[in-house]
């Protein structure tokens, strides 16, 4: 920019005009200055975007790797449950074995058993108490009680108080005395 030579009639309007060419200058270097900031703020958005993009390809990728089934481990994996039911399948054939030819015994048993439960509830029913049993007998305790306080409380109501029954006494020692 070449500088123009200007030509100004009092020293205000130089003061002015030189101040509105600084400003103007300084504009001009502050809209180069942001656009230049605009443009590293634009690269490196740009750059983080791509980064971002990258790195979430790259997690998908590893989840997507991480989700497939492994399939030797689970053909070990079956093998090894295939031969251990075989050996805990081995004696629970045998046992089977033995016993259907105890089937006969065992149902003798079973029937010596129901037999022997059945008489062991009629004699728990039978010396049992029942709920409103319980009831009732609590009812009539507490009227049982009712009615012994009311009698306690008659009797003491009638009683005579030592000291009246000692004068009562002394009064008929003094009659009998004096009889002849």
């Amino acid at each position: 920019m070449a500088e123009e030579h200007r030509v100004y009639q009092d020293p205000i309007q130089a003061q002015l005009g030189e101040r509105v060419t600084n400003l103007g200058r300084r504009q001009t270097d502050l809209e180069a200055e942001m656009r230049s900031g605009f443009r590293q703020i634009e690269q490196s958005f740009a750059s983080f975007t791509n980064e971002t993009r990258n790195a979430i390809s790259a997690l998908g990728t590893s989840i997507s790797d991480r989700s497939r089934p492994q399939w030797q481990a689970l053909g070990v994996m079956v093998s090894v449950i295939v031969v251990l039911g075989g050996l805990v399948y081995w004696p629970i054939r045998e046992s089977t074995n033995d016993l259907k030819a105890q089937d006969i015994e065992t149902g003798r048993l079973i029937q010596s058993l129901t037999t022997e439960t059945g008489k062991a509830i009629q004699t728990l029913a039978a010396n049992t108490v029942s709920r409103q049993e319980m009831d009732w007998r609590a009812a009539r305790g507490a009227e049982d009680r009712t009615r012994m306080e009311t009698a306690i409380s008659d009797i003491r109501g009638n009683l005579v108080p030592r000291t009246e029954f000692e004068a009562f006494k002394i009064d008929i020692q003094r009659q009998i005395d004096r009889k002849p």
